[in-house]
């Protein structure tokens, strides 16, 4: 499941928060796509659009070792969006609802449960109630 939530921060602040709330809690940020600058090398424009790469390197390697197609998923997402109105989105999916289509044991599911707690806390601690 796709899920959107407005935030309160300036843009900037945002991103800082994340990305600190992120390393905080043990995972890694293995990339930070600027789509805004991307757009702009091929002279286009778009609203303020960046998306974080990130995750547990180990907890992904276990679900990955049930189902290596689960690559194709993790690492995580979060994409932080200015819409038209110039309010700031913060839109991430659900890994439990993506992962329980493949045929996963319970402790695999469990650690799936276990990363959208993960998404919660950090949408908290920026302020957004799930």
């Amino acid at each position: 499941m796709i899920l959107t939530y407005k935030s309160k921060y300036e843009f900037n602040e945002l991103k800082i928060k994340l990305e600190s709330i992120i390393i905080k809690k043990g995972m890694k940020i293995f990339a930070i796509i600027d789509h805004t600058k991307n757009a702009s090398s091929v002279g286009m424009k778009m609203n303020r659009s960046i998306l974080y790469i990130f995750g547990n390197p180990r907890n992904g390697t276990l679900l990955m070792n049930q189902d290596m197609r689960i690559g194709v998923i993790l690492p995580l997402k979060l994409l932080i969006w200015e819409n038209e109105n110039k309010e700031l989105l913060i839109t991430y999916y659900t890994i439990y609802d993506v992962l329980k289509d493949f045929k996963l044991n319970n402790e695999s599911l469990d650690i799936a449960k276990n990363i959208d707690n993960n998404i919660i806390e950090i949408l908290k601690e920026l302020g957004i109630e799930h």
